[in-house]
């Protein structure tokens, strides 16, 4: 398994996934993984929300990846990409 965050075992919930990568203790938990997000989010004129998803298709594999992505709101991707640049 090439993914990241994803949690041994199946009980998988795309709402936690989806409130967990919202928080700072989330980024600090993965902050080597996420070191080369934050380059590409500080790029000028990069799309935070295709480098997010693409973050967390990383994380959590394409398909709950995307399924953590639809349950994400225009404000959380910012919330997300501050986190990343303060705490990486």
């Amino acid at each position: 398994m090439f993914t990241f965050a994803l949690p041994s075992g199946y009980d998988w919930n795309t709402k936690t996934f989806a409130k967990q990568v919202k928080t700072k203790k989330w980024v600090k938990t993965y902050q080597r993984h996420l070191e080369k997000y934050q380059d590409r989010l500080t790029r000028a004129g990069s799309d935070p929300v295709q480098i997010i998803g693409g973050m967390l298709q990383a994380a959590y594999g394409a398909n709950i990846g995307r399924q953590v992505e639809a349950l994400l709101k225009p404000e959380d991707f910012e919330k997300i990409k501050w986190n990343i640049i303060s705490l990486v």
